[in-house]
């Protein structure tokens, strides 16, 4: 259980993968109900789990709880009903798209002081939390506002614009299609829900078939190998993770997961290739620390990004050595988690970045962590691709 945010922070050995793992193991072999997973206890025994994916790839006995609460959230609603709250997490892309048609009102709303206070009482949100804002902004027009590409043309990729980068994002999206399209990539934009909201609290029907929309309208692209490229780790890496477990169209889920890439993974495999070069980024000399998303630890690699943010000849990349960052998508908003939340944030992460110079840039991959960033440290931390997109030689 040592790579455990939770018992980290909490130091109680119900908190680890084994104490988790072995209560599990308890239920499913002694429960006298039908639906073994039906166990007040087990929602006890999985409520600290961030669902980070440490264990699944650096225990040694490579218990994944990550599925196993999916799984059981699932179980235990089925039977029990699914909470408010909880629909109000899973469903929190539809909640976006609604109040990204209304900016003024939804963010006068939220951002007021009593009534912000008042919606998140009700939803069971922690007072101290910030609320990130729902926009709506046109990526189709924004590309094609482009200049054709030159002779330069480095071949087809589709951009896969997630539910995160969609409507809180924004920024990080136009940084790819700026960055991606100077470099001399031609982008297909893609949209669709990765599913990752309703994964984390149980909803598997319906991530299921927001999966098999996804395979779907994205095989005529992977089947001829043109890479889906992602920029919320969580989201695009369930392509390559949860997905094999909806039991799906093997073919197209084969070729879905060979074919999507972090923006890392992706650039660091176009220099390699020799396609990115130094020559078109800045000479300015910059420090850079990094802290990587869970899900790329855990099924990636942190090198790619460490690679990629050393492509502008003077920048100074070093790796946070952080663990999770605490937030874990909707753990870190509700009021019982906040205080774990921020305790396991501040045991390397918030140190790390307070400590770093003002000049210095904080790197990280995800929508959360940047998030927890900006509540434990008041520090602005920026997507790899912001800090390259800002890094071009104008």
């Amino acid at each position: 259980g040592a790579m455990c945010p939770s018992y980290h922070a909490t130091r109680n050995e119900k908190d680890t993968t084994r104490g988790r793992a072995n209560a599990l193991r308890e239920f499913l072999t002694h429960n006298p109900r039908e639906n073994k997973f039906d166990a007040a206890e087990l929602k006890e025994v999985f409520d600290l789990c961030l669902s980070c994916k440490a264990c699944g790839s650096e225990c040694p006995s490579n218990v994944d709880v990550a599925t196993l609460k999916a799984e059981f959230m699932y179980q235990y609603q089925e039977e029990h009903g699914y909470t408010f709250r909880n629909k109000l997490f899973a469903y929190n892309t539809r909640a976006n798209r609604i109040s990204a048609k209304f900016p003024l009102l939804s963010g006068a709303f939220l951002q007021n002081r009593i009534t912000g206070k008042l919606v998140k009482k009700i939803t069971g949100v922690a007072g101290e939390r910030s609320i990130p804002m729902a926009r709506k902004f046109d990526f189709r027009k924004y590309l094609n506002s482009k200049p054709d590409l030159t002779s330069e043309n480095k071949g087809k990729l589709v951009l896969y614009i997630d539910e995160f980068t969609e409507y809180l994002d924004i920024e990080v999206g136009k940084d790819a299609i700026d960055l991606l399209h100077t470099l001399g990539y031609e982008i297909i934009l893609y949209f669709g829900e990765s599913g990752r909201t309703f994964i984390s609290k149980g909803f598997l029907n319906q991530a299921r078939e927001l999966a098999a929309a996804n395979l779907q309208a994205l095989y005529p692209f992977t089947s001829e190998g043109i890479p889906v490229v992602g920029l919320e780790p969580s989201a695009v890496l369930s392509f390559r993770d949860e997905y094999h477990r909806f039991r799906l169209h093997p073919e197209k889920l084969r070729s879905l997961s060979e074919n999507s890439l972090l923006i890392e993974e992706f650039l660091a495999r176009e220099i390699g290739k020799g396609n990115i070069f130094s020559s078109s980024f800045t000479a300015e000399e910059r420090i850079v620390k990094v802290h990587n998303h869970c899900h790329q630890k855990s099924l990636s690699d942190q090198k790619v990004t460490f690679d990629v943010l050393n492509v502008p000849e003077n920048y100074k990349v070093r790796i946070i050595n952080s663990g999770c960052c605490g937030m874990a998508g909707s753990f870190g908003y509700e009021k019982e988690h906040y205080e774990v939340s921020m305790k396991i944030g501040g045991l390397r992460l918030f140190p790390s970045v307070s400590k770093a110079a003002e000049d210095t840039l904080i790197a990280a991959n995800g929508t959360s962590c940047r998030h927890q960033i900006w509540d434990g440290t008041g520090r602005k931390a920026y997507h790899p691709v912001s800090i390259l997109r800002n890094a071009l030689k104008s």
